[in-house]
C-alpha cells in the first residue's frame, strides 16, 4: 500500500507541474483528464471503482487507501503499476502531461493552489474520476 501511495504521489507531482499555468482551469483540467484517462485501459474495472469512490469522498486519500486494501493483491499491483507508469519517462501519460506543461505557462505559485483549482474545475465534470481523485488526494484541506 505504501508503494501505491508513493507512486501516486510521483504521478501527482507530474500533474502539479502541468497544472501551473495561465490557461483556463477548465481547459487545463479537460486536457489533463484526457491524459489520466489513458490509465483506464491498464486497470481492471474494480480498480476504477476505487478511483470513483475516492473522487466522490471528502477524504479522498483515506478512501483510496481503504478501497485499495479491499482489492485482491493482483489488482492492487495493477493499480500500483499503472500509477508508476505515469512517471516513467517516455510513457504515453508522461508525454501527454509534458505537452500540457508546454502548452500552458506557469503562473500558479504553489502545488496546493494548483490542486485546489483543478479540484474546483473537475468537481462537476463527468469521466475524470482518476484525475479528480489524484487532485483531491494531493490538495490539503
Amino acid at each position: 500500500m505504501k508503494r501505491t501511495c508513493l507512486f501516486m504521489m510521483v504521478a501527482v507531482t507530474l500533474v502539479m507541474g502541468a497544472c501551473k499555468s495561465n490557461g483556463s482551469d477548465e481547459a487545463i483540467a479537460t486536457d489533463m483528464c484526457g491524459c489520466f484517462n489513458m490509465l483506464k485501459d491498464s486497470m481492471p474495472k474494480e480498480a476504477m471503482v476505487v478511483f470513483e469512490k475516492a473522487a466522490a469522498a471528502d477524504n479522498a486519500k483515506e478512501t483510496f487507501e481503504t478501497e485499495v486494501k479491499k482489492l485482491d493483491p493482483e489488482t492492487a499491483m495493477k493499480v500500483s503499476m499503472a500509477l508508476m507508469g505515469t512517471a516513467k519517462e517516455g510513457s504515453a501519460i508522461n508525454n501527454c502531461l509534458k505537452k500540457i506543461d508546454e502548452k500552458y505557462k506557469s503562473t500558479v505559485t504553489s502545488d496546493q493552489e494548483a490542486a485546489k483549482r483543478m479540484v474546483a474545475a473537475l468537481k462537476d465534470k463527468k469521466g475524470c474520476d482518476i484525475m479528480l481523485a489524484l487532485m483531491k488526494m494531493s490538495a490539503k484541506k
